[in-house]
């Protein structure tokens, strides 16, 4: 097993690979010149409160799942506006821990999802991608481009949005548990 201080090293480096070879090269070079592109500057970190929830048995899980928090202390900020000002771009991060619990038997799983993240954006406020450096939690459902399930993603992983809400994932660099089979799926 690669000790948690390489693997975090490793992924650091694929995330900056992934962010540069995405970004447009004249936001490269502004970004290696100092500057940020078009004089943007990341608005302040702000609370970002994680709400406790329950998905209906069939969505991610054959039963009920719910999401309880335990501790939180999660950030979130904008990083990038469209023209008119809607958020395009969100980042994540603080510690999370969080009890995923069985609706019908009442088993619980605790669990470390306090990594990081980034949300993009389309113009109309529907999400485009969803990037991750774990661990963090994120739901796949009938129909959507990977097994059904709510699963713990520690690593780099990248979720796409088509247009019409399916969701995909793209990169997976790293660990993926699926707490619904820990819960007795």
């Amino acid at each position: 097993m690669v000790p948690r201080f390489v693997r975090m090293v490793l992924v650091g480096a694929v995330v900056l690979g992934v962010l540069l070879a995405a970004a447009p090269a004249s936001a490269v070079v502004g970004l290696v010149d100092g500057a940020r592109p078009g004089g943007y500057r990341p608005e302040p970190w702000r609370t970002w409160v994680q709400e406790e929830w329950t998905a209906p048995a069939g969505r991610y899980c054959t039963f009920p799942l719910q999401v309880r928090v335990v501790t939180q202390n999660v950030r979130v900020r904008v990083v990038a506006r469209y023209p008119d000002d809607t958020v395009r771009r969100e980042e994540f991060a603080g510690p999370l821990v969080v009890d995923f619990v069985n609706g019908d038997t009442g088993r619980t799983a605790r669990r470390d999802a306090g990594g990081s993240g980034a949300a993009d954006y389309r113009p109309d406020g529907t999400w485009s991608r969803y990037t991750i450096v774990g661990p963090a939690g994120f739901g796949f459902r009938p129909g959507d481009h990977h097994p059904r399930g709510y699963y713990l993603l520690d690593g780099l992983h990248v979720i796409a949005f088509d247009a019409d809400g399916t969701r995909r994932l793209t990169v997976a660099v790293g660990e993926q548990e699926n707490v619904c089979l820990a819960l007795g799926d």
